[in-house]
C-alpha cells in the first residue's frame, strides 16, 4: 500500500499542461503500454487501423481512436492480456502528391531523378517528416504499445506482402489482363472502385444526331450523352432490344461524328436504359464501364482514344485535327464542330453524378489498360460465410448488411499502380515478355534458369495498391509468416474499430486474405464508429471555417476533457457526431470538481486512514450506505456498457455518478457532526474507485488523484477494474437517502418561491419520528434550522420525509412581504393616473378601459391581503 500525498502537495487548481505531458512521459518511459504474449490469460488485442504517414489527427481520430484506447485500458484492468498495436501507412498515393509537390519546387520531378533517387528522397521524407500524428496521439492520451509500432513498408511487412502475392498468383488468384480501370490523371495511377467518389454537379446533356449518310445528314438516329469527346472511340449505338421505337433499325448503321469517317452498327443490348435521355446510347467501350460490358458481350472493337494525361490520343483510331487535345478542350471543339454540322440537336443543363478520386479530387478516367487484378469472388464467399453464421458481426448490426451486399456483387480488384511508393510487385519480365512471379530476385533467377536456361529480367516497375498491404495488417504485424509467439496468442485479435467507408477499402479486404492464409476471420467483431460533424450537421473543412484542430482544444481544455466530451456525445446506434466544444468545456469543469473534492478529502482534520479499508456496516451512515450502493450499480452499468461498446452511456454513467452523487451530494452530505468517524475511510474507498472506473476514458487527472489517495502499485494503469462484490450494498440507505434527495429537491425549490437566498436560513418542520440522523442531513443539505412538529403514526423515514415542510424566518418573511406591499403600491398608484385621466378614459377602447379597472382592482385587494399578513407579522415579532 502506497502513502498518499498530503494536501500540500497536491495544487489548488488542477491544470492539465502541467499534469499531462510529464505522467505519459512516464508511463511510456516505463514501459506500462507493453505486452508479451501470455497465454495464461484472455487476450484483447486491438490492431490500430494504420494512419497515412502523412497524416495529422483530426476530431474523426477523436471518435475513432480514443474507444480503442479505452478498451485496452479497460481490458488491461480487468486482467486480460492487453495490447494496442500502432503503426503507421505508407499512404502511397496521397505520399507521392506531397513529395512531387515538394520536387516542384526545387525545379525537379519523378522521372528526372528516376527510381532510386526518387525513393530515397521518399525514404529520407517519411524518417523526417512522417509519423507526427503519433505525436498528436500521445498528446491525446492514446497509449499504444509503441514498442510493437510497425510499418506497411518495413522489412517484415514487406516480405509478407511478397509472400502473399506470389501465393496469389500460384493458387490462379491473380492474374494480368487488359481491362477497363479507374485512371486518375492527376495522379498518374490507377485507382480501385472503391476508392472512387461520386458527386452531383451541374453539366449538360448533349443530343447528337448520328446520321445514316455522310451527305445527307438530316436523317439518323439521336444519342444524348454527358461525354461528347470520347464520342471518337464510338463503335456502336446500343438500344433496348424491347424499344419498339428503335426495333427497325437495329442491325443498321450509321457514321460516328464529328468526323463521319467510320461506320458503326446499331445493336440491342438489355444494359440499356430506355428511359434515359432518347433511349439510345453511344458505345464507346474503352471508356465507360458499362459499354466495356456491352462491347464484351457483342465482341466489339475498342480502341482507346485519350492517353494517361487524359488527352486524345489516335494510336487505335483516327482522331483527326482533336489529336493531343485536353479532354475538356476537345469536348469544346467537339460541340463546335456538331453546331457545325448540324448534328447538335439540342443541347440543356443537366445535373449528374460524376466519378472522382478519393485522394485527388479529380474526374476519374476509365481506360483500357493492361494491369495486375486479384479473382475477388472465391475469396469473398468464406467471407460472406462468416457473416452469415456469426463468426463476424457489427455494430451497429446495419453495418453488416453493407458488409454483405458489396461481397454479393464484388468484382476484381485492380491491385497495380504507377506510383514509384509502395512495395513493387515482385514480378519480372523476360525479353521475350514472359511472366515469372517469386518472392525475392534471386529466386526469379532461378526460375529463369530453369525455365529459360536464364535471361536479362526486368522488374514490372507498378507497385501495390496501399490496401492490398493493410488488408494483411492483422497477422503480417504479428511476424506471419513466421511462427511467432505473437501470432499463436494474439490472432485473431478482438475487435475491430473503424469508420463505415472502409468497409469496403479494408474491413472486407482483411476478412478476406485473413480467412484465406490465416484459416479464421482477424477480428470477431466490427465496430462502426460515428463520423464528426460540427454543430449544425456539416462536414468539417478549411472552406467552411469550421474545421477544428483537437491540438487546440487540448490547449484549451485538455487531452482528459476532449476524450470526455466526444465519448459523450457518442451513441451506438447514432452515426452522426455532432461535435460541440462546450462539452469539452463542461467536461474541463468536471474535472476541476473532481480535484476540489479530492483536495477537501485529503484536507479533513481526521487525514485519510493508511489503507483503503471500510468501516464495518453497522457503523456506516446513511450516506455513506448510499454512495456505496451507488458506486457499486456504477460498477455495473459502466462495465456493461462497455462491454456493449457503448461509450456515451459508460462516459454518461460515470459523470453522472462521479459529479452529482458523490462530488455535490455526498462531499455535502459528510459534513455533518454525524459523519466524522466514517467519511475520511469511505470517501478514500469511493474516490479510489471512481477514479478506476474513470481511468481508461480520463487517464491523466485518475492517475494524478488516484496517486493522492491510498492505493496500492505505482499506476492505476495497471490497478484492477472496481471489483462489484468488494462493495457492501445497503438498499434500506440508498432508499431513505433518496427520500432524502427528493426532501431537499422539494425544499429547494420552496426557497425559491420565498426568496431566500441559496445560502439564507430557512424553517424545517420535521417530523418528530423522523431519526436524528436523517434530519441532520436534511438540516445540512437544506440549510435549515429544525422545529419538530407533533409525532405522527409511523415510523418509516422514506414515508415521514414526505411531510417535511419549510418556511423562511420571520425575518426574511417580513423584508419579502415589505417588498411586495411597496411594489403593490406602486401598480395601484399607475392605475389610479391612469384612470383619472380623462384623456385615457375618453380616447382608449371601452374594452380597454374595462380592464384596466379590473387590474386596479387586483392590485388593491393583493396590497390588502398583504397589508394584513405584514401587521400580523409584526404583531408577532
Amino acid at each position: 500500500m502506497s502513502a498518499p500525498h498530503n494536501n500540500a502537495e497536491l495544487p489548488k487548481q488542477y491544470d492539465p499542461k502541467a499534469v499531462e505531458p510529464r505522467l505519459y512521459q512516464e508511463w511510456e518511459r516505463n514501459g506500462y503500454f507493453h505486452a508479451e504474449p501470455d497465454p495464461s490469460r484472455p487476450p484483447f488485442v486491438i490492431c490500430m487501423p494504420p494512419p497515412n504517414v502523412t497524416g495529422q489527427a483530426h476530431l474523426g481520430h477523436g471518435s475513432t481512436y480514443t474507444p480503442m484506447d479505452v478498451l485496452t485500458r479497460y481490458h488491461r484492468m480487468l486482467g486480460d492480456d492487453a495490447t494496442w498495436l500502432p503503426g503507421l501507412d505508407h499512404a502511397a498515393i496521397a505520399t507521392e502528391a506531397v513529395l512531387v509537390r515538394q520536387l516542384a519546387t526545387e525545379g525537379l520531378s519523378r522521372d528526372s531523378l528516376g527510381r532510386e533517387r526518387y525513393l530515397e528522397r521518399a525514404w529520407e521524407w517519411a524518417r523526417t517528416y512522417g509519423g507526427t500524428i503519433n505525436t498528436q496521439f500521445r498528446t491525446l492520451g492514446f497509449g499504444p504499445d509503441w514498442q510493437r509500432e510497425r510499418f506497411t513498408m518495413d522489412d517484415g511487412l514487406s516480405a509478407a506482402v511478397r509472400k502473399v502475392f506470389v501465393q496469389l498468383y500460384r493458387e490462379g488468384l491473380i492474374y494480368r489482363g487488359k481491362r477497363l480501370i479507374n485512371w486518375d490523371p492527376k495522379a498518374k495511377t490507377t485507382i480501385s472502385d472503391a476508392e472512387v467518389d461520386y458527386v452531383e454537379r451541374d453539366g449538360h446533356l448533349w443530343h447528337i444526331r448520328y446520321p445514316f449518310s455522310r451527305e445527307d445528314r438530316s436523317h439518323g438516329i439521336e444519342v444524348a450523352t454527358t461525354r461528347p469527346e470520347t464520342m471518337l472511340g464510338d463503335v456502336a449505338i446500343a438500344v433496348h432490344p424491347d424499344d419498339a421505337r428503335y426495333a427497325h433499325l437495329i442491325g443498321k448503321t450509321v457514321f460516328a461524328p464529328p468526323l463521319l469517317l467510320r461506320e458503326i452498327p446499331i445493336i440491342a443490348d438489355s444494359a440499356v436504359d430506355a428511359s434515359f435521355g432518347t433511349g439510345a446510347v453511344k458505345v464507346t467501350p474503352a471508356h465507360d464501364p458499362t459499354d466495356y460490358e456491352i462491347g464484351e458481350r457483342h465482341g466489339l472493337a475498342m480502341p482507346s482514344i485519350m492517353d494517361e494525361d487524359a488527352r486524345i490520343t489516335g494510336k487505335d483510331v483516327d482522331v483527326g485535327a482533336y489529336a493531343g487535345l485536353d479532354r475538356y478542350d476537345a469536348r469544346a471543339r467537339i460541340i463546335a464542330g456538331l453546331r457545325d454540322l448540324g448534328l447538335l440537336v439540342k443541347e440543356e443543363s443537366y445535373r449528374h453524378s460524376v466519378s472522382v478520386s478519393e485522394r485527388t479530387g479529380e474526374v476519374i478516367e476509365p481506360l483500357l489498360s493492361e494491369q495486375w487484378f486479384a479473382k475477388m469472388k472465391p475469396l469473398a464467399e468464406p467471407a460472406l460465410q462468416a457473416y452469415r453464421d456469426g463468426r463476424l458481426r457489427f455494430v451497429p448490426e446495419r453495418y453488416g448488411r453493407t458488409y454483405e451486399h458489396w461481397l454479393e456483387n464484388i468484382r476484381d480488384w485492380n491491385i497495380s499502380r504507377q506510383v514509384w511508393w509502395g512495395h513493387q510487385l515482385p514480378v519480372w519480365y523476360t525479353p521475350d515478355g514472359d511472366v515469372i512471379v517469386a518472392e525475392t530476385e534471386e529466386e526469379a533467377h532461378t526460375i529463369a534458369r530453369e525455365r529459360f536456361g536464364g535471361a536479362v529480367l526486368t522488374r514490372d516497375p507498378d507497385t501495390l495498391d496501399t490496401w492490398f498491404s493493410s488488408g494483411l495488417w492483422p497477422f503480417s504485424i504479428l511476424g506471419w509468416p513466421e511462427k511467432t509467439e505473437e501470432l499463436a496468442c494474439w490472432y485473431p485479435s478482438s475487435v475491430l474499430i473503424t469508420g463505415w467507408e472502409i468497409i469496403f477499402l479494408w474491413v472486407a479486404r482483411m476478412v478476406m486474405l485473413g480467412m484465406h492464409v490465416m484459416g479464421d476471420v482477424p477480428f470477431p467483431t466490427v465496430f462502426i464508429a460515428p463520423l464528426v460533424f460540427d454543430a449544425q450537421g456539416r462536414k468539417m473543412s478549411k472552406s467552411l471555417g469550421n474545421a477544428i484542430d483537437p491540438m487546440d482544444v487540448v490547449e484549451k481544455y485538455g487531452a482528459d476533457a476532449l476524450r470526455m466530451g466526444i465519448l459523450r456525445q457518442m451513441r451506438v446506434e447514432a452515426q452522426e457526431l455532432r461535435f460541440q466544444e462546450s462539452r469539452c468545456e463542461e467536461a474541463r469543469n468536471f474535472n476541476n470538481k473532481i480535484w476540489n473534492a479530492t483536495r477537501f478529502a485529503l484536507a479533513l482534520p481526521e487525514g485519510l486512514p493508511p489503507a483503503m479499508v471500510l468501516p464495518p456496516a453497522g457503523a456506516l451512515t446513511i450516506a455513506d450506505g448510499w454512495v456505496l450502493a451507488r458506486l457499486h450499480d456504477t460498477i455495473v452499468e459502466a462495465g456493461e456498457r462497455l462491454d456493449a461498446f457503448d461509450f456515451g452511456g459508460a462516459a454518461e454513467s460515470l459523470w453522472r455518478f462521479i459529479w452529482y452523487e458523490l462530488c455535490d451530494w455526498y462531499v455535502e452530505a459528510v459534513k455533518t457532526e454525524s459523519s466524522k468517524p466514517t467519511r475520511a475511510a469511505v470517501l478514500s474507498f469511493v474516490l479510489n474507485h471512481a477514479m478506476r472506473l474513470l481511468h481508461p476514458i480520463e487517464p491523466f487527472i485518475t492517475e494524478e488523484v488516484w496517486r493522492s489517495l491510498p492505493h496500492d502499485g505505482a499506476t492505476i494503469l495497471t490497478a484492477s477494474w472496481p471489483d462489484r462484490l468488494e462493495v457492501p450494498v445497503d438498499r434500506d440507505a440508498e432508499r431513505i437517502f433518496e427520500a432524502v434527495r427528493a426532501c431537499v429537491e422539494r425544499i429547494r425549490n420552496l426557497r425559491a418561491e420565498m426568496g431566500v437566498a441559496p445560502k439564507g436560513r430557512i424553517v424545517l418542520s420535521v417530523p418528530a419520528a423522523l431519526p436524528d440522523s436523517v434530519v441532520d442531513l436534511l438540516a445540512q443539505l437544506c440549510g435549515g434550522e429544525v422545529e419538530r412538529t407533533a409525532a405522527l403514526a409511523g415510523d418509516d423515514p422514506v414515508a415521514l420525509l414526505t411531510l417535511v415542510s419549510g418556511r423562511a424566518p420571520a425575518g426574511v418573511m417580513l423584508e419579502r412581504l415589505r417588498r411586495e406591499a411597496a411594489r403593490l403600491v406602486a401598480e395601484v398608484e399607475r392605475g389610479e393616473r391612469k384612470l383619472a385621466s380623462d384623456q385615457f378614459v375618453s380616447k382608449a377602447a371601452p374594452d380597454v378601459v374595462a380592464k384596466e379597472r379590473e387590474k386596479l382592482q387586483d392590485y388593491r385587494s393583493e396590497l390588502a391581503r398583504v397589508r394584513e399578513d405584514l401587521a400580523a407579522m409584526e404583531a408577532q415579532a
